[in-house]
């Protein structure tokens, strides 16, 4: 079940990206003109049963034009192997993103505390929860924010731009819903500070699963961070685990901006 929810963003991936180029170890997804957005300048490790040193070398190559390494495993025990080595090393990190299906049952209410419109209609709002997913002080993070929200338009653009936002009369609450006419993702779900704890990322992530239902998708799915707490919120949602993909990524050195 991970694979084709995986095969599902890969997909994504290959058309809102500006260049995906094959390696003996994989496959690089790059945007070069969107430099400091690492969700749009990546590598995923296809080969199975490689080593730390490898996977290092498979991302240094993969992403030579990069001042970051963002590197996803694709064999699930092969990340889990990697993660704790690469994690060790000084300036790496890992992240293990949790794959989530929603097994629901019955319909699924839709009231009026929930609007769907387009990423243009929700720009504003979107920029700023970009923005407060890192600090102030963070080097160019205007430009970092005006990348990733150009990559949303570029995805949007392929997988279908509905966004949902919560309340309506003055939105602090957005998620956004892919879609292939089989498959829907919920993604992007985040709430501003001022407004957390309200229920409002539950109103609009319902509403995009009301959605996901009414298209007759035969799956719908989340990506959660499996250490972070809004995997328990999705699970009172009825989204049930189903499988992880393993991300490691490595800050640019010590003075370069990016």
């Amino acid at each position: 079940m991970r694979d084709e929810l995986l095969e599902f963003e890969l997909q994504i991936a290959h058309r809102a990206n500006e260049e995906v180029v094959s390696y003996d170890r994989g496959k690089a997804f790059l945007s070069p003109t969107l430099p400091f957005a690492w969700d749009a300048n990546w590598a995923l490790i296809e080969r199975a049963g490689i080593g730390t040193e490898e996977a290092i070398a498979a991302a240094d190559e993969a992403l030579t034009a990069c001042d970051h390494r963002a590197i996803a495993i694709r064999d699930e025990s092969d990340g889990e192997r990697l993660a704790p080595e690469i994690a060790a090393i000084p300036g790496w990190e890992a992240e293990k993103n949790l794959f989530m299906i929603w097994r629901g049952e019955g319909e699924l209410a839709t009231g009026d505390d929930v609007l769907e419109v387009t990423l243009t209609d929700c720009e504003d709002l979107r920029r700023q929860l970009i923005r407060d997913e890192f600090p102030a002080t963070m080097p160019n993070r205007d430009e970092t924010v005006a990348q990733l929200l150009e990559m949303n338009r570029r995805c949007g653009g392929v997988a279908g731009d509905r966004w949902f936002v919560s309340p309506p009369e003055q939105p602090a609450s957005a998620c956004c819903l892919f879609a292939d006419g089989e498959i829907g993702q919920v993604e992007d779900v985040a709430t501003l500070p001022g407004a957390r704890g309200q229920g409002l990322a539950q109103a609009t992530i319902r509403a995009a699963l009301a959605t996901s239902q009414a298209a007759g998708h035969r799956l719908t799915f989340i990506v959660a961070d499996a250490d972070d707490w809004p995997r328990l919120m999705y699970e009172k949602l009825g989204f049930e685990p189903c499988g992880v993909l393993h991300v490691l990524r490595r800050t640019p050195p010590a003075g370069i901006s990016t």
